[in-house]
This record gives C-alpha cells, sequence and structure tokens, in this order.
C-alpha cells in the first residue's frame, strides 16, 4: 500500500470537489488556472479564552500548481484580484500553499 500516492490523490479529488478556480498570475505575463480555497476573516478566532483578529483573507492552494509562489503574485477568484500579502508557508505535510493575501 503506497500511502502517499494515496493521499496525493486525495487531495486532487478534493481540488477538483471542493476548491473554487483561479487565475494564477506569476508576473511572467502567464496566466494559469488553479483551484484555490479562500477563507475570509470572521469576526475573532477563539483560542482558549483568548481571541484575536485576522484582517486579511487567507488562500490555499496546491503546491504542485504553483511550486515557485512568492509574494507579490497575484490570483484572480471570480471578479476579485488577489496579491500574496507574505511568503507562502507549506501546510499539514507540505501539498499545500497557505499565505494571506490583499486586495490586487
Amino acid at each position: 500500500m503506497d500511502f502517499s500516492s494515496h493521499l496525493a490523490d486525495l487531495d486532487t479529488a478534493i481540488e477538483d470537489h471542493l476548491c473554487d478556480p483561479a487565475l494564477y498570475r506569476p508576473g511572467t505575463g502567464e496566466v494559469i488556472p488553479v483551484r484555490v480555497m479562500i477563507d475570509f476573516p470572521r469576526a475573532a478566532d477563539r483560542l482558549t479564552g483568548m481571541s484575536f483578529t485576522r484582517s486579511r483573507p487567507v488562500i490555499q492552494v496546491a503546491r504542485s500548481a504553483c511550486p515557485a509562489l512568492v509574494e507579490g503574485h497575484t490570483f484572480q477568484v471570480g471578479v476579485d484580484l488577489w496579491a500574496v500579502a507574505e511568503a507562502p508557508s507549506a501546510t499539514g505535510d507540505g501539498r499545500w500553499w497557505s499565505f494571506e493575501v490583499e486586495p490586487g
């Protein structure tokens, strides 16, 4: 049983069924279709009796779709254009980038 390949298949299924279509613009003039998850900030995130607010949305995208992702690259999700506002970090098992964005 190849556990890693099963996880990769699961990630592909997640992209196909749960992620929103977007256009990735790495700044080279290319436009690459990708699928993203965007999480908009809530009033407050609770953390053991304390809360903090996040002012910017967070996007997650498969690292395989954007291997050279850096601050300043943009994503068009629907009619909204979002710029990567910070260096992306690989979350969990390293298959997904996670990063805050700001209007582009």
